[in-house]
């Protein structure tokens, strides 16, 4: 046993010394927001010949209260990472700059890349210019780049009338954390404005989107259109939306646990939109709703009624881009839904109440009639209440799949959670934005807030709530939502960093992990001598970051987190030697673990 031991210890120490002596350090540029296109200079001029990125592992840090006019989208063939200076001030702003001939630009950021990674820190993108003008069908950031990295942690998307995030590749790993959208919506087109839309048949490999809030958002926050290995939506808060909150009814690798939906989808619909699919609910013609499912279908009562067979996830086949039929067998798929809560607050149904008692405009529209001609009818303009989940998804989970998929719909449930008046003063006026569509006199959106440049700091919008039940209803005993508006609940939550005392030490530390050599996970203490931006990162033996086990603002005391021998895309790495390090602004050690299976 003593030499085994021994030989481990050798192998470590010569691991380690043969490290190449950079591998930690950190090429840091601040960029200057002025002058006007300054960030262009530095972040997009910063290549060679061709656009590939000069210095694809250099960090560009912003500064926080400051705002970077952007003058063109830049265009990134590579790796690109962006961090905020420390402190709590507002994230620095991107913005669009007011060109010569009173134009500017529509996007950010274009990701051209294939392979590269991205990771984009507390940074505020501003769909808003200095005069008050929104961009006309903006976005914020276009991807690409086939198998392309992404990451954002802390950012706010702001304003933007087409979407925020916009996936145009193949096999993106893609993981958003921390993030606010709001205020994303077109004047005049409801569908206009929501956080994250790829496009249709787009495979992607992992999906994560913890912790995030969508507040006054149009529609299309989150969309799976493709085979996914791994979606999961887990603890968001969306409060007040439009229409079509999802694109999820063929996900074949679905998991939504621990949201929290008010008023996500306001805008029902009236029977020619809910009959004929304008919501993307087809085959149901009784209602739209914020969750959906769809099956390989030709036996139903609605395939039926529309004489067709329905499509589910094989829709998504495509071997030129290596999605195989196999990959998408209904024996593969998962569905897990739960511990989820929604609300269609009592004023939402006194409106709709109030409207179908007085409305008296008919139109003649297309119904299905079990043929494969529809027939016209002749109905009234009415507004069909929204529902939770459509029953044509009931069926298919409950019949169509059921024994055949893993399927697992759980305490989910109605309740209203006490939300504070900036969020019940504004559902009024998303309540006059669907008046406006149901009489075809849309003219204006219904944003949070008057002024939109520069933006308010902090915040300020409110989406912690008052309901006790809903603060302690998560799978893991947490509350529904958000968890970033429960800041004590968040401390715990965070990849289970544990206080070991509140005694404030002499000094920064990191202890050795223990055990080590270790199977299946270690435990690694360390102490704060100072309220911090504390950084744990595990990185391989080239330098390469694995998995961040810390990143957040902690408190002086001492702390032990785990490692469980995982990645961020919570994938088992290889046996071997693994270094992990504490960073601070004024600190920074490592210390080496040996993971054996």
């Amino acid at each position: 046993m003593k030499k085994v031991l021994c030989l481990i210890a050798t192998f470590i120490l010569a691991t380690f010394i043969l490290l190449p002596s950079n591998i930690f350090a950190q090429d840091i540029v601040d960029v200057a927001a002025l002058p006007v296109g300054n960030i262009n200079t530095v972040i997009g001029g910063d290549t060679l010949e061709g656009g590939v990125r000069a210095n694809p592992d250099r960090i560009y840090r912003l500064s926080r209260g400051s705002v970077y006019q952007v003058t063109e989208a830049m265009i990134i063939n590579g790796n690109l990472n962006i961090i905020a200076a420390d402190g709590d001030g507002r994230p620095p702003v991107l913005a669009p700059a007011i060109l010569s001939d009173n134009s500017s630009i529509d996007h950010f950021f274009e990701f051209i890349g294939k392979g590269a990674k991205v990771e984009i820190s507390n940074t505020y993108f501003l769909s808003f210019r200095a005069d008050g003008n929104q961009l006309g069908w903006s976005d914020g950031i276009r991807i690409y780049a086939d198998s392309l990295t992404f990451k954002l942690k802390g950012c706010i998307f702001d304003g933007f009338s087409h979407t925020a995030l916009q996936l145009s590749a193949q096999w993106c790993k893609m993981d958003v954390q921390d993030c606010m959208f709001r205020n994303e919506m077109h004047g005049t087109s409801w569908f206009g404005g929501g956080a994250f839309l790829s496009d249709g048949g787009t495979a992607m490999d992992t999906t994560k989107w913890i912790n995030n809030s969508f507040f006054c958002n149009n529609s299309y926050n989150w969309s799976i259109r493709g085979y996914d290995k791994l979606a999961i939506f887990d603890h968001n808060s969306m409060v007040l939306g439009t229409v079509n909150p999802f694109l999820i009814r063929q996900a074949p690798n679905l998991h939504m646990r621990n949201n929290l939906f008010y008023a996500a989808h306001a805008m029902g619909g009236n029977p020619d939109h809910v009959i004929n699919g304008w919501f993307l609910n087809y085959p149901d013609t009784a209602s739209s709703s914020i969750i959906r499912a769809r099956g390989r279908d030709s036996v139903s009562y609605w395939s039926q009624l529309w004489a067709s067979t329905i499509s589910g996830p094989e829709a998504y086949v495509n071997e030129s881009q290596g999605v195989f039929a196999a990959m998408l067998d209904p024996s593969l798929r998962v569905f897990d839904v739960q511990n989820n809560a929604y609300s269609f607050p009592q004023a939402m149904v006194d409106f709709y109440n109030a409207y179908n008692d007085t409305v008296q405009t008919k139109d003649s529209i297309d119904v299905p009639n079990f043929a494969p001609d529809e027939v016209k009818a002749y109905v009234t303009r009415k507004l069909v209440m929204p529902t939770w989940m459509s029953d044509y998804t009931k069926w298919t989970l409950d019949t169509l799949l059921a024994g055949v998929s893993d399927i697992t719909v759980a305490n989910n449930v109605e309740a209203d959670p006490g939300f504070g008046s900036s969020v019940t003063n504004q559902l009024g006026n998303l309540l006059d934005y669907v008046l406006k569509i149901s009489t075809n006199t849309l003219d204006t959106p219904w944003f949070y807030g008057t002024t939109h440049y520069p933006p308010a700091w902090p915040l300020t919008e409110d989406l912690s709530y008052s309901n006790t039940a809903l603060q302690s209803a998560g799978t893991d005993g947490y509350a529904l939502g958000d968890l970033n508006w429960f800041p004590s609940q968040k401390a715990q939550w965070v990849l289970g960093v544990e206080t070991v005392s509140s005694q404030i030490p002499d000094e920064f530390s990191l202890s050795e992990a223990y055990p080590n050599p270790f199977n299946p996970e270690t435990k690694i203490n360390f102490n704060i001598a100072k309220n911090s931006n504390v950084k744990m990162i595990v990185y391989n033996i080239l330098g390469q970051k694995i998995r961040t086990l810390v990143n957040q603002e902690m408190n002086a005391g001492s702390y032990s987190t785990t490692w469980n021998g995982r990645d961020d895309f919570d994938k088992q790495v290889a046996s071997g030697i693994y270094l992990f390090s504490l960073e601070t602004a004024s600190f920074k050690t490592t210390k080496k673990v040996m993971l054996l299976k």
